[in-house]
């Protein structure tokens, strides 16, 4: 164990507010604090994002929403601010260039923001999605350096400083979720469903059949068998498709609350499934078949799930101002992180 991670105890009732808190940041501008010093790190706010940097396990870096940008070159045991050159601190999810780690992407509430030096500074990078909320940025795969951004008003896409919208087709604007397959299609979960753009598509098509939950919280992909999809949904619980999005079906056996809100799945071994909700995070090793807990210590909401792609026992979770690490798959979590709750005053 490292010195600064410690057992969890069973947490539940203290972070119940989190989930207010959540759904209010995905919803309304918010006021933070921005210069208050804590135990683990010297800011406040809600983790939404955690990245493992592909070429090195011992760097991450998270967002929270809140407190902005931060960086671990020790997997956790110490956290550094990267803020400079942001407006303010409320960004959503993190992103770093599939060919490149050096060069990382910010999703925040005033559009992308660029970085080539780590997150050292950051610059604007699409003129375009100024003052839009940025909830998640996916790459096209092969190396084109194309980005989707998933956004409060739609789907964007685009190279460097040029953008372009792309929601043609999109009945709901309100998008949570973006995933590419290794083939280049492009799936958007929103809160009207779900749809699908082929690599070469202009528009988008509803793939909704069976789906009975259409606020679409969180996918994911199998990395292995690319038209099976899992979608997290907020009332509905979990949904699978095995054939593109022809059909969907609930495999909610054992899953104990209905609210998903973000998944993980691994490659090795194939099937084997994480889910954060607002009820701690469970797991499936059989493709969502059937469900169990995976650590009472999370009893809390479960915004933020991540593998480590250098070791697929390790899973990193994120719930309120904290990040937890399981290098075990699931069965015991140490907290490598705690920023503390946030104070916040609303805009309206």
């Amino acid at each position: 164990m490292r010195q600064n991670a410690r057992k969890l105890p069973h947490l539940r009732s203290p972070w119940a507010g989190w989930i207010a808190v959540l759904l209010f940041c995905a919803s309304a501008p918010v006021s933070w604090a921005n210069h208050v010093h804590m135990q683990g790190g010297p800011f406040l706010g809600v983790v939404l994002s955690v990245v493992v940097d592909p070429r090195d396990p011992e760097v991450l870096y998270s967002a929270a929403y809140g407190g902005g940008a931060f960086r671990s070159r020790d997997r956790g045991a110490s956290w550094t601010a990267i803020n400079q050159g942001l407006p303010n601190r409320r960004v959503f999810f993190l992103l770093i260039d599939s060919s490149d780690s050096n060069q990382l992407y910010l999703g925040t509430d005033q559009g992308i923001f660029h970085s080539a030096d780590k997150g050292t500074s950051w610059k604007p990078l699409a003129p375009l999605l100024k003052d839009r909320n940025v909830r998640a940025l996916v790459s096209e795969p092969g190396g084109s350096g194309l980005l989707y951004a998933a956004t409060d008003q739609g789907v964007f896409q685009g190279k460097g400083v040029v953008w372009r919208r792309a929601s043609h087709g999109l009945t709901s604007k309100d998008v949570r979720a973006l995933v590419v397959s290794p083939t280049g299609k492009v799936y958007a979960g929103t809160f009207g469903g779900v749809f699908k753009k082929e690599q070469k598509g202009s528009s988008w098509t509803p793939i909704n059949s069976g789906l009975k939950d259409k606020q679409v919280r969180a996918l994911a992909i199998d990395p292995v068998a690319p038209d099976t999809l899992y979608a997290g949904t907020a009332l509905g619980g979990l949904f699978r498709t095995t054939d593109g999005g022809k059909r969907w079906k609930a495999m909610n056996w054992g899953l104990l609350n209905s609210g998903v809100l973000s998944l993980a799945l691994t490659s090795d071994p194939p099937h084997e499934l994480y889910a954060g909700t607002v009820s701690g995070v469970f797991k499936s090793v059989n493709g969502g078949e059937n469900w169990l807990s995976a650590g009472e210590e999370l009893g809390f909401t479960v915004p933020v799930l991540t593998l480590d792609p250098h070791d697929p026992r390790r899973v990193y979770a994120g719930s309120g101002g904290r990040i937890f690490e399981s290098s075990n798959s699931g069965r015991t979590w140490e907290e490598i992180a705690h920023f503390g709750p946030a104070a916040l005053s609303a805009k309206r």
